[in-house]
């Protein structure tokens, strides 16, 4: 099969007959490593139509210990982290699109950060309750051919977070995101990387394994070869491209959770946090003017 990154031909099986975790319905898949830049690619890829589904109902499918560190308040470090990143390129006056904004989390964290800057969030579901006022919502299914031109427009700042690994078409997802880019603007994407050391010694146990959820996975050098390639197919000028490792503040509670360490989980404030190399990469491409 061709690598869905770098478009490499050669991909070798590394995974057979997985399900995914909390739904074992959702399967099975198998799971390839490119011989090129090694991201992972699955075949078969789940339906669009099974994709939307799934996602509508997202809450139903996450594991009982992410649920609990959710209720506990425990990804607040996480959402923090991702939007402070998110908003060092943001200045007063300009626009920002999260794509796959979720319940808003981000969002609304970048809206207080970057309060003169104007707001908009794009995901599958209705208007999350929890959003501000100030942020514009439009509900796009990101799996359908046409959620581009629902939009419409560009941005001065586009970003998603944990979106990458989850769009059937990740050659395609670049592109397209690139394209909602306007002068001089910048497109930052955070996601799970596969080439990371977490990734190789947890297996199938690192958090980000999740097959069919997480359709792909790239690696630094997976996502920097898919921003070029999709740089060159769109011929709309240069962008300046950087990929990179971060390590992510998260909650010591949420690792506690992750851990299945409940008793410590219980017992730890959930504001305290630290950076945590769980592999995870961010690519950076900055428009030319």
């Amino acid at each position: 099969m061709k690598c869905f990154y770098c478009g490499a031909e050669k991909c070798k099986p590394k995974y057979k007959k997985q399900c995914h975790k909390v739904d074992p319905t959702f399967g099975p898949f198998d799971l390839y490593a490119c011989d090129s830049c090694g991201s992972l690619s699955t075949d078969p890829l789940p339906t669009a139509e099974r994709l939307s589904e799934f996602y509508i109902n997202y809450e139903k499918f996450r594991p009982d210990w992410y649920n609990a560190a959710s209720g506990a308040g425990a990804l607040a470090a996480q959402y923090r982290f991702y939007a402070s990143r998110a908003a060092r390129p943001v200045r007063s006056g300009q626009t920002w699109l999260d794509v796959g904004a979720g319940h808003g989390e981000v969002s609304n964290l970048l809206s207080d950060l970057r309060p003169g800057s104007s707001g908009n969030a794009i995901d599958i579901g209705e208007r999350p309750v929890a959003l501000s006022d100030s942020v514009t919502y439009q509900s796009i299914d990101l799996n359908k051919d046409n959620w581009l031109g629902m939009i419409g427009r560009q941005f001065d700042h586009v970003f998603s977070v944990a979106v990458w690994e989850h769009v059937r078409t990740p050659q395609q997802f670049a592109r397209e995101s690139l394209s909602l880019v306007s002068s001089g603007g910048t497109l930052t994407m955070i996601c799970p990387d596969y080439g990371s050391l977490a990734s190789q010694v947890l297996g199938r146990s690192w958090p980000y394994f999740e097959p069919g959820e997480h359709i792909s996975i790239p690696t630094r050098k997976g996502a920097r070869i898919c921003l070029e390639k999709a740089v060159g197919n769109l011929g709309v000028g240069q962008f300046d491209i950087k990929v990179s490792r971060l390590n992510v503040g998260y909650s010591i509670r949420y690792l506690f959770d992750v851990l299945r360490l409940k008793s410590l989980a219980a017992i730890t404030p959930s504001n305290l946090s630290l950076p945590l190399p769980t592999g995870i990469l961010i690519a950076e491409a900055t428009r030319r003017r």
